[in-house]
């Protein structure tokens, strides 16, 4: 418990434009920042003016640490100056925020509880992103025609798509039956932009002779938006199945599993090489 001599040690102006940027509603935010300018320095008549910007529970205790700290800043800065660095501070916050985003996708059965996107419009939304390259990747691709058509629609207007796959048993896949995901992607076998690829046989080495399956599920947009889920690129997995996904906007992680991608594609000895379209005769 304090005594009466005590006081609380006062916070920097840094630290309380940062805390006001967390805290306070963009709108609350703006209204400082429109006031700010017209205030000279922290007087007896800033604490009224700016409370009075935007009424609103809560405010008062924070304009008087603001107030706290600008008297003792050194030097202390302007109101515009203030104002300057309050909108800044806002400015990148909202970046970082963007910049480090997840979201969870559902299919199947939702939560009326729970505000969850869908995997089919997340896909989507990701796929539209693309401006420079898009990466795709599935265990098995059936219908999802509209998947389809986006990817199409990238490779149009310049992204590089490349599109990892399983493949059948007969290609040295995992997958049984004569077909694999290639037949999904047959409208787009001729685009010089869309490029296939598979895992080679000869470099599934498991554990006790077994081969290992190409079971990754990723959309991935430029180097800075990620669709990672459990969902095959097929119509029942997107509408039908209980799946579940998350979306990632961290371009430093995305970049990663981009990186990733792209060493086993290119690398001396990669493990992922290029995919005919048209598989061979089923034997």
């Amino acid at each position: 418990m304090s005594g009466h001599g005590s006081s609380e040690a006062v916070l920097s102006l840094p630290e309380v434009l940062s805390g006001l940027v967390a805290a306070l509603p963009e709108t609350y935010l703006t209204a400082l920042v429109n006031v700010l300018p017209s205030i000279a320095g922290p007087d007896g008549s800033a604490q009224a003016r700016l409370t009075a910007a935007h009424p609103g529970a809560g405010l008062s205790p924070r304009i008087a640490l603001l107030l706290a700290a600008w008297r003792t800043a050194v030097p202390q800065p302007s109101g515009a100056a203030l104002a300057l660095a309050l909108e800044a501070a806002s400015n990148r916050y909202e970046q970082d925020i963007a910049a480090h985003h997840v979201d969870i996708v559902v299919s199947g059965p939702v939560s009326d509880a729970v505000p969850i996107r869908l995997t089919a419009s997340v896909a989507i939304e990701v796929i539209r992103a693309a401006t420079r390259t898009l990466l795709v990747t599935s265990y098995t691709a059936f219908g999802v025609q509209e998947i389809v058509s986006e990817i199409e629609a990238a490779a149009n207007r310049g992204v590089s798509v490349d599109l990892v796959l399983e493949t059948a048993r007969a290609s040295g896949g995992r997958l049984h039956g004569a077909s694999d995901g290639r037949s999904a992607f047959q409208d787009l076998r001729f685009h010089p932009d869309v490029h296939l690829w598979q895992w080679a046989s000869s470099e599934r080495r498991g554990s006790g002779g077994r081969h290992g399956s190409m079971h990754a599920k990723v959309i991935a947009a430029d180097r800075t938006t990620a669709l990672l889920g459990s969902a095959n690129l097929t119509d029942n997995a997107y509408n039908d199945n209980l799946e579940i996904g998350a979306v990632v906007r961290d371009p430093a992680a995305v970049a990663g599993l981009v990186d990733h991608f792209a060493a086993l594609m290119h690398a001396a000895d990669a493990p992922l090489i290029r995919l005919p379209w048209i598989p061979p005769p089923a034997s």
